[in-house]
């Protein structure tokens, strides 16, 4: 089997799943640019915009937990579907909406169709070549940031051209447009799962898995961080919707040119010590954001944060992949989305409340240790495991 999928073209085994995550990450990322603006023509407060960003993690959390499954045993073209016209949907209530509630409900939704799109998208990238699982899981990470990068910049030039509520506009034709690409997803090629299992949690037993969950929900506390308190502190600063769209397109750029070098070097070294370096040295730099003046500097220091999340986030895909066997591929890569947006959710609001009281200082300081002591939890119950699938997997006992 293995033969047969490394022999068909990459490029076109991934490309759907790509122009899928691209999508997906472009709306979201598109919603980060205009939340300082958002706060300041709506008089929201920034513990309110902290509401809504830590609402779309909560509902993408319960989404994969409870969904992810499902793609293992052959739905992930139903499920990606599903998550663009929801996408869809919540955008364009985004168009109307002037209260709060509404538009942490419309966050919500949005979240919770990212949370259905994402772990087929990601199994289908881990099952086309098991022994290249670092590789093809970094094509995605490179479709991912690709979308980051220009969700922003198309949304601050609408912002600019119509208005605050332009690109929500935008977005949600956009969508619509590529529901015929989730229809027409390629059929799943690995092993699928036929046991009658009702949820992922058993998954959670294994010890490899766990900690490379916890590295990831550690990191994703920085990520939180970064959406609930970033475009406020920039417009603070006197950085509208286009400087803050150009500086999360910078500190996205690194990861499109490292991305795939980094699943290569994961393939080769070992996903575990790539993760661990990159995610380190992400924790550390963040530290340097309370202290760093102005808009520019800051930037440049995201920018090297965004190398270190090159090699560490990507390589910490295919930690998660290779600690469950093929058929679990996209339960465990849910639990890994779950753990994401758990940890995003766990930082965004009290990131927002402490840069209201008390500053970025201490703000950034908490956020960079938090990780940091995440990180390393997460590889010392790493430590002394193996993976369950892969080139370095035991191989299977006879009988």
């Amino acid at each position: 089997m293995s033969r047969r999928r490394s022999a068909r073209p990459l490029s076109r085994d991934l490309l759907p799943f790509q122009i899928l995550m691209g999508v997906t990450a472009g709306g979201i990322g598109g919603i980060v640019t205009v939340l300082g603006e958002l706060r300041d023509a709506l008089e929201f407060s920034g513990t309110g915009i902290g509401v809504m960003v830590a609402g779309g993690f909560v509902a993408a959390f319960v989404a994969q937990v409870t969904l992810a499954r499902l793609a293992d045993v052959g739905r992930s073209r139903a499920m990606a579907t599903a998550g663009i016209a929801l996408s869809a949907a919540a955008m364009l209530v985004m168009v109307f909406a002037e209260d709060l509630s509404v538009w942490v409900l419309s966050r919500a939704a949005l979240g919770f169709a990212g949370g259905l799109i994402l772990p087929g998208v990601r199994r289908a990238a881990s099952v086309l070549d098991p022994a290249k699982a670092g590789e093809n899981l970094g094509r995605m990470v490179v479709a991912e940031t690709t979308g980051f990068i220009f969700g922003p910049v198309i949304t601050a030039l609408m912002v600019w051209a119509g208005g605050i509520r332009a690109p929500f506009a935008v977005f949600a034709a956009a969508m619509l447009a590529f529901l015929p690409v989730a229809i027409r997803l390629p059929p799943d090629r690995g092993v699928l799962d036929d046991t009658p299992r009702a949820t992922s949690f058993d998954l959670l037993a294994l010890r490899r898995l766990q900690g490379a969950l916890i590295m990831i929900g550690g990191y994703f506390m920085m990520i939180g961080a970064w959406e609930a308190v970033l475009p406020v502190m920039f417009a603070d600063r006197g950085a509208g919707a286009v400087v803050t769209g150009i500086g999360f397109t910078l500190v996205a750029l690194p990861i499109v040119f490292v991305g795939r070098r980094a699943g290569r070097l994961a393939d080769r070294v070992g996903p575990v010590r790539v993760s661990v370096a990159g995610l380190v040295t992400a924790s550390v730099v963040t530290m340097t954001y309370g202290v760093v003046p102005g808009v520019v500097p800051i930037i440049a220091a995201m920018m090297v944060v965004g190398v270190a999340d090159g090699y560490g986030f990507t390589a910490a895909h295919a930690v998660v992949a290779r600690a469950v066997p093929e058929k679990r591929q996209a339960a465990a890569l849910g639990l890994m989305g779950a753990a994401e947006v758990a940890g995003a959710a766990a930082a965004a609001l009290p990131a927002a409340w402490m840069y209201e009281s008390s500053g970025p200082g201490p703000t950034w300081a908490a956020v960079g240790l938090a990780v940091l002591a995440l990180v390393l939890a997460g590889w010392r119950r790493i430590r002394g495991t193996v993976p369950a699938s892969g080139p370095d997997a035991p191989a299977p006992q006879p009988g």
